[in-house]
């Protein structure tokens, strides 16, 4: 049921009791319930309605929009509320209609009768809407300038409320450069106080949006940035078997609970989203690449509870006010502590506890720093005034990889990044690295050997996820274009797209589409000889031990093993292995697989073997130890022999392993880590054939073709349509 609004008569009868605390208490426990003002709220409010300008630092979900919302319904008049989302806007006028308050917004979005209706009743004698939400943009019109300038001759407008004030300020983590155009509000409805409010903004940040509105005299209230109510915990992707599995397990165990988890990539929202999905979690991905009417659907789902679960861009969340959202996970590092703060603080509005989970990877700090370098270099390229401003997004960078990286209290990194000096007890042991420091501590120990092998080997390769086809089309991306690749090094490229050269070099060649089949045969087998010669010979020594394994790594990943035997070990029951022998033979298996592909191939084959590990049975791991060829011992060797290598059939195989039955097949060079049997003598006679080159193949084929020309004629229409399709 709609309320009426309470008149200024009924209330107070001059402008003392205007501001006085029991009839803003009085407004305020009529339209929106709340039994009385917290933090900074009244103060703010006062400073509005007395003509001060003020400027307001409050964390997220403290209530920034009481402190406009009030003074609209306590004077006469329209407050004028600046918003950078439209989503927002709409979001905050619906709420105000259904609690009877008279508010309006100004957008694109809106048809052009509905905006001629809103421009009429402002027009008016008496305008209706207690409020008016516009974009910045709007502001910069000179026609909606004059328009304001009308109002306020007729005494309407009271108060310019700008939200999200921060976006003013070059130096802060979203700057928007509609919101400097805002400077001239001062100029042209001079004695209008200006209200400033956000809830992200370091000093020298505040000095920045104080300066750049004119604010004059201006009354300063800054709130803790402290959010009692929010468990902070780091999860570190390089330790964990499958992070999609690790977040799906933490939903379904939190229970039917509304969730943000923010993602990098759309790749990876869309990729995240249908995991969830398929392990029975209601969720929708969000972000720019989605039509908006799809985008909009998936809103007005979250907001009504349809679907508890939304995996989205960072553009996600701002200003949406749903308050029982519990946990907010960032699949990947944020770009800086300010967007870090501002996106968990969307989690816990309504005060109950809830969680912010991080989820850090070694790769994803290697991506962002890319992104941020590449971002700046290009500005600098521009203006070299821009060089200040891109070392501070790299100092702001830092700042997120000490408080992932870093040991101590998680909540008084967090508070001290805002300038706010507090004691470690303050978290109480809300924060993983209060609650579990031993473990916490461990898990560092871990990640830092994993960091210095990676500055070890210089700059570490970035994998761009991309759904185009290079030999087609150009590659785009959410953070990249085609141009920025040209400018990498080799070493920022995976070695899996040198492949496509010898078919770009084909497509790209002068040889006529209407070729014979031996003359295309010939050319791809000379395109392949040069490329394994050129790989063979320049590129290896290029990358020479650039992406080396180190032996504390193997130590490492020894250990893993050994720690997942025993596992398996005490879940299994029955199983009788030597632990230390069995967890040097996979170590080893992977090592001789791909210790020469690097590290990235070496990691995602150890994680596959640690998953199967976890998953597999006791005689199928009895199989698998039993499956390899034992290598002969040196002194019973002849030289000129060379053992038959049966994972020599897996060595060419795409690197992606998902499913647990392929790794009861994959062999290895290693002795055996159980003793010798029957089976073990058996497996020694079976010998697997080798992958022959496209060259083999084809030289093979045609030495098969003249030994047998009956069968060459026998299968002549089939050969045919082979050339064919070559052709």
């Amino acid at each position: 049921m709609k309320k009426s609004p309470l008149t200024v008569q009924n209330i107070c009868g001059n402008e003392k009791k205007t501001t006085g605390k029991e009839a803003l208490v009085k407004l305020l426990r009529w339209h929106f319930g709340f039994s009385d003002f917290r933090g900074k709220q009244l103060e703010a409010i006062q400073a509005v309605l007395s003509g001060r300008d003020c400027f307001c630092l409050m964390p997220t979900g403290g209530g920034k929009s009481m402190c406009y919302q009030i003074p609209a319904l306590a004077k006469p008049g329209i407050v004028l509320v600046v918003s950078p989302l439209i989503a927002l806007m709409e979001n905050q006028v619906m709420a105000l209609k259904e609690k009877g308050i008279a508010a309006e917004f100004l957008s694109s979005t809106q048809t052009s009768n509905v905006k001629s209706k809103i421009h009429e009743d402002l027009d008016s004698g008496k305008p209706s809407p207690r409020l008016l939400y516009v974009t910045p943009e709007l502001i910069a019109t000179p026609g909606f300038m004059s328009k304001l300038t009308r109002i306020h001759t007729r005494g309407f407008l009271n108060l310019i409320a700008i939200d999200e004030a921060h976006c003013i300020s070059t130096w802060g983590h979203d700057f928007r450069p509609s919101y400097r155009k805002l400077s001239s509000l001062r100029n042209c409805l001079p004695d209008v106080p200006i209200l400033a409010l956000t809830a992200t903004a370091v000093p020298n940040v505040q000095k920045d949006v104080i300066q750049s509105l004119c604010l004059q005299d201006p009354l300063v209230l800054k709130s803790s940035f402290n959010r009692s109510n929010i468990y902070y915990e780091v999860r570190y992707k390089d330790l964990l078997d499958d992070a999609y599995v690790d977040l799906s397990s933490v939903l379904k165990s939190s229970g039917d609970v509304c969730a943000i988890i923010y993602c990098l990539e759309r790749t990876t929202c869309d990729g995240l989203s249908a995991h969830l999905s398929k392990n029975g979690i209601s969720c929708a991905a969000y972000h720019a690449g989605l039509n908006n009417k799809l985008r909009s659907s998936v809103l007005d789902d979250w907001m009504s509870s349809k679907i508890q679960v939304v995996v989205a861009t960072v553009a996600f969340g701002m200003g949406i006010d749903r308050k029982d959202v519990r946990i907010v996970c960032h699949f990947n590092v944020p770009k800086s502590m300010e967007a870090f703060y501002q996106e968990s603080g969307r989690a816990g509005r309504d005060q109950l506890p809830c969680r912010s989970l991080l989820y850090y990877g070694v790769d994803d700090r290697k991506k962002m720093e890319f992104i941020l370098r590449s971002s700046g270099s290009k500005k600098s390229e521009s203006s070299s005034s821009q060089d200040g401003l891109s070392k501070k997004s790299i100092s702001d960078f830092n700042q997120m990889v000490e408080y992932c990286e870093g040991s101590g209290c998680r909540r008084k990194k967090i508070l001290e990044s805002f300038g706010e000096q507090v004691p470690a007890s303050l978290c109480k042991k809300s924060c993983d690295a209060c609650k579990h420091p031993n473990l916490v501590a461990k898990y560092l120990e871990e990640i830092s050997i994993i960091c210095t092998s990676h500055r070890g080997n210089g700059i570490s390769r970035i994998f761009i996820n991309s759904s185009a086809d290079v030999t087609h089309g150009e590659q785009f991306s959410e953070f990249w274009n085609r141009d920025d690749e040209a400018g990498t090094s080799e070493e920022d490229i995976s070695d899996s797209d040198d492949g496509t050269e010898v078919v770009k070099s084909l497509a790209k060649s002068k040889l006529s589409r209407k070729s014979g089949v031996n003359d295309k045969i010939e050319f791809l087998q000379r395109a392949e000889e040069n490329y394994y010669r050129n790989k063979s010979s320049d590129k290896q020594v290029n990358k020479l031990d650039k992406n080396a394994i180190s032996e504390m790594v193997r130590e490492s990943s020894k250990q893993r093993f050994l720690n997942a035997l025993k596992e398996a070990q005490q879940r299994l029951g029955n199983l009788s292995i030597e632990l230390e022998a069995s967890a040097a033979f996979f170590e080893n298996e992977c090592y001789k697989k791909y210790g020469k592909s690097g590290k990235t191939f070496y990691y995602s084959q150890v994680a596959s073997t640690l998953r199967w590990i976890k998953m597999t049975n006791s005689s199928e791991l009895t199989n698998r130890l039993l499956s390899s060829t034992p290598a002969r011992p040196e002194n019973t060797m002849p030289k000129e022999e060379h053992p038959e290598k049966p994972s020599r059939l897996l060595e060419k195989k795409p690197i992606k392993y998902t499913d647990p039955e392929l790794h009861s097949n994959v062999g290895s060079e290693t002795t055996m880590c159980i003793s010798q049997s029957k089976t073990q003598n058996a497996s020694l006679s079976a010998e697997l054939l080798a992958i022959p080159s496209f060259s083999e193949f084809v030289n093979r084929k045609k030495t098969k073709d003249n030994n047998n020309p009956c069968k060459s004629e026998n299968q002549s229409p089939h050969s045919s349509k082979k050339r064919m399709r070559l052709q």
